[in-house]
């Protein structure tokens, strides 16, 4: 047996070794791709109803907002109005009550000046 034939038996269990080991790592790594491509497709499976459950939430909470929009809106006229009626009544009651209170002071006056004069 010459050294070119050990050698070349060398170099063939080499590569045949090396064969070996990049096959097991590749399958190992075909397996792990599987795994997460089934992990993409349960997150997909998950993720796009929640998305979708989501999106239903916000609208009904846009849709509540206008709503509660509508009634501040309302509440805000409601209060201009009341407001405005405050101000005519008091302006209806308060001059009457101050010409009373007025008159009533005169009466009082000319009241307490007569009976001094008696």
């Amino acid at each position: 047996m010459n050294w070119s034939t050990v050698l070349n038996t060398i170099i063939v269990l080499a590569i045949v070794t090396l064969i070996g080991f990049i096959s097991s790592v590749l399958v190992q790594l075909f397996r792990t791709l599987g795994s997460i491509n089934q992990i993409v497709k349960d997150v997909n499976e998950e993720v796009v109803p929640m998305a979708e459950k989501l999106q239903l939430t916000i609208d009904e909470v846009n849709t509540e907002l206008s709503r509660v929009d509508g009634i501040v809106k309302s509440a805000e006229g409601v209060s201009r109005k009341v407001d405005a009626t405050t101000k005519v009544a008091q302006e209806i009651i308060s001059s009457p009550l101050i010409k009373v209170a007025a008159l009533s002071a005169g009466v009082k006056k000319a009241f307490g000046a007569l009976v001094k004069k008696d």
